[in-house]
């Protein structure tokens, strides 16, 4: 045979199709699947740069804004401007920063009247201009700037918008939480509202403090809640300053420790009365730390209310709520059981963002309505106690010529006089009459002008300053807050407010004790190496028999085990084996 013939064609590959068409295919549906995820990508990226749809998944919300805000911004009808002076890219490269943007953020996304741009103070210094000629101070880098029209409100990010802890025994303080939203709403309140408040806040007595060192930290408190929702204080001296009715709405009396002159009650009484005018407004705050006031009564029950001398407390324990209050200059703690109290009035629990949440009165007094209609004047109770409250008497001491603490803190140079009260004899509380309690009530005399327009006056007394202490207005915990301060609009005729909780930054810590440590050190160095190793061991085994299994046609006749297993020599030779291991096999 010829090499010719000896050599055979070679056959050529045919052409599969199959394989072309079901790779087109796949090809095709890979392409359409990506270009399908880019759109999805490419839209989403639409959506949540114009209309802010992110997904905030910190257990603070620290990115996002409540309905409050909400409500509030998307209802005002006037243009407001925030300018911030400072580099844009720090507010996207610093992660405490960045909360401020997304807040910024989120006030354009629902108000159409909001805008905001950075600037630069050293390249663009006519944008200071802009705003200082309506600002007394200084307009820096780190300042954002709240304008509308010709009022001007400006805020510090780092001082104000954030809040530090200090620790007083190393002298360091330490970030705790972000309390921005609710400090840009309250600029945006005071800048726009149409009938803004002024209130005469008596915090002086002829130079020295009104109040006593243990309400010191409960009335700033309160100072501050007022402010942010867009009223404007004035610190006045009940002795030396007037109180015109044509400058001030309304005046807060805040927890005298001793009684005011009988010339001092006559310029309250001016201020209300008004010329004949009236619609003008008094906060009165008790406290159980005051010595008698015998001219305040006196005042007090011309208007129906009488602050009785005894501290509300509750029988049953349901009833309570274990909270920590600042009752003196040195931020120190006191643990109580508070009375969980009820609004009486529903009037003024209208608006609340969170019903459920509890109102309490820590260390208030009782206070005594003494009629609930008389000619001109009516009282009403807005918080009261439960049937199982009980009245714990104070015996109040006369009141001295001693001085306390002034609103910042500093003492003057009389003795301080913060015990009010004197002992008490021993207190038999299963003997005690039960029943409810006002610790907040409200006392409105009215009259009519010849043209029938009704003119109204305003008392709001409140039975303890504790009541407003920072630890329960603050959070997010308690309604008092917002039930005092929807009171507090109520008479003054402002419609909009909002109390936003401040946000917690401070890491939490897990206490566990020895034991408990001792176990979590025991499963980390002999429990999980040892399951580690017993899963390795079994891994191996069953790759082993599935290699034996692979050779051979023949099956292990070990109890009703079907497994294959390599040769019947083997079998024989590792019948011990499979005997041991039969569990893991079969």
């Amino acid at each position: 045979m010829s090499k010719e013939t000896a050599k055979e064609p070679k056959k050529k590959k045919s052409f599969n199709k199959k394989k072309l068409k079901y790779g087109s295919v796949a090809t095709v549906i890979t392409v359409v699947f990506i270009a399908v995820i880019v759109f999805i990508n490419l839209i989403a990226g639409i959506l949540t740069e114009r209309k802010g749809l992110k997904l905030d998944l910190t257990p603070e919300k620290y990115y996002d804004i409540s309905q409050q805000t909400i409500d509030y911004v998307s209802s005002i009808d006037k243009d407001v401007e925030i300018a911030v002076f400072d580099n844009e890219s720090n507010y996207h490269s610093n992660t405490y920063y960045k909360m401020v943007l997304e807040t910024l953020n989120k006030l354009v996304q629902y108000s159409d009247h909001i805008t905001y741009n950075f600037y630069d103070t050293t390249k663009n210094p006519d944008a200071v201009n802009k705003y200082a000629a309506n600002y007394n101070g200084t307009i820096s880098m780190d300042n954002i700037v709240i304008a509308s029209g010709d009022r001007v409100k400006v805020l510090s990010v780092s001082q104000e918008l954030f809040a530090y802890t200090t620790n007083s025994y190393y002298g360091t303080s330490a970030l705790s939480g972000y309390k921005g939203e609710q400090e840009l709403l309250s600029a945006i309140m005071s800048v726009t509202d149409a009938n803004p408040k002024t209130a005469a806040f008596i915090t002086k007595y002829n130079g020295s403090a009104i109040f006593g060192s243990e309400t010191v930290s409960a009335i700033t408190t309160f100072a501050e809640l007022m402010t942010k929702n867009g009223y404007e204080l004035v610190f006045t001296d009940i002795i030396a300053d007037e109180i015109s009715p044509e400058d001030y709405d309304l005046v807060v009396l805040p927890a005298p420790a001793t009684d005011i002159p009988e010339d001092s009650i006559k310029k309250l009484e001016d201020f209300l009365y008004n010329g004949g005018n009236l619609d003008k407004n008094l906060i009165y705050i008790a406290d159980t730390s005051q010595r008698k006031t015998p001219n305040i009564d006196e005042f007090l029950e011309i208007w129906g209310i009488e602050v009785g001398g005894n501290q509300v407390i509750e029988s049953e324990d349901k009833m309570t709520q274990q909270v920590n209050v600042v009752r003196n200059t040195m931020d120190m703690n006191q643990a109580l059981k508070a009375p969980i109290v009820t609004a009486s009035d529903e009037t003024f629990s209208e608006g609340l963002s969170n019903t459920k949440l509890p109102i309490i009165a820590p260390m208030t007094r009782n206070i005594n309505l003494l009629f609930d209609a008389n000619v001109d004047r009516t009282t009403t109770a807005l918080l009261s106690s439960s049937e199982s409250s009980l009245l714990y008497p104070l015996n109040l001491t006369e009141a001295d010529d001693s001085s306390q603490l002034d609103l910042n803190g500093e003492s003057s140079e009389s003795e301080d006089t913060t015990q009010a009260t004197e002992e008490t004899e021993e207190f038999d509380a299963s003997n005690a009459e039960k029943g409810s309690n006002v610790v907040m009530a409200l006392a409105t005399k009215s009259n009519t002008d010849s043209e029938k327009v009704t003119h109204t006056n305003n008392m709001l007394v409140i039975g303890g300053a504790s009541m407003i202490d920072t630890r329960l207005t603050t959070g997010s915990t308690y309604n008092n807050a917002e039930f005092i301060m929807n009171a507090v609009n109520k008479i003054c005729g402002k419609e909009n407010s909002a109390i936003i909780a401040e946000k917690n930054l401070g890491s939490e810590t897990i206490d566990i004790t020895v034991s408990q440590a001792a176990a979590i050190r025991r499963v980390v160095m002999f429990v999980i190496p040892i399951i580690v190793v017993i899963c390795g061991v079994v891994v191996f085994i069953r790759r082993r028999n599935r290699k034996y299994q692979s050779r051979s046609g023949m099956y292990c006749r070990i109890s009703h085990c079907r497994r294959r297993i390599c040769s019947s020599d083997a079998y024989r030779s590792q019948r011990r084996f499979w005997k041991f291991f039969h569990f893991i096999n079969c």
